[in-house]
């Protein structure tokens, strides 16, 4: 793997959004299954099944549970126009609450990858969720700073496996803020 130096004030983790008004959808698989799809070490030949989990009637543009991402066809637009790196896409039919086909969106496998984080130098921070204070690790360093220059990429196992953490470049979040205005 390539590497280049990451400057980390550029680049976002991503994360799932806690809402049950949110519309989620999944596919119909196993945990591996989903997490294989994602990381892009599998590649389906056939179309896959999308069905609403929860939520509003309404999708966003970006549909993103943590293990599965599906984008609108104006997102992937922007992608391909601003030359984004590091995904591949996947077809899917997916379903609304209705069980209403709802058309124009891909399943994205993030094929980018970055060594897995270095949590020595992170700083450990607090913060008050409904359920409590909990810690959390604030800043996200990768392993000796290697990284392949993606824009979408997420870190190589390490000795324990591997993790779902999900990154992108900050021409990636400048994508989603032009789409939110």
């Amino acid at each position: 793997m390539p590497s280049y130096l990451p400057d980390y004030e550029k680049l976002y983790e991503c994360s799932d959004v806690y809402s049950t008004r949110l519309f989620k959808a999944g596919i119909e698989a196993d945990f591996e299954y989903s997490c294989a799809l994602l990381r892009g070490d599998i590649k389906p030949s056939e179309t896959i099944e999308v069905r609403h989990m929860r939520g509003t009637h309404t999708p966003a543009l970006a549909i993103h549970t943590g293990f599965s991402l599906f984008l609108h066809d104006s997102i992937i637009e922007a992608f391909i126009q601003n030359q984004i790196t590091g995904w591949e896409t996947f077809r899917i039919t997916l379903y609304g609450k209705n069980d209403e086909i709802i058309p124009n969106y891909s399943g994205v496998s993030i094929t980018g990858r970055c060594n897995p984080l270095d949590y020595s130098r992170s700083e450990i921070v607090y913060r008050e969720y409904p359920g409590g204070i909990f810690p959390r690790f604030k800043g996200s360093y990768f392993k000796d700073d290697i990284w392949d220059g993606t824009d979408l990429f997420m870190d190589n196992p390490d000795k324990r496996g591997y993790t779902l953490n999900q990154y992108v470049s900050e021409r990636v979040k400048n994508i989603f803020d032009r789409d939110r205005d």
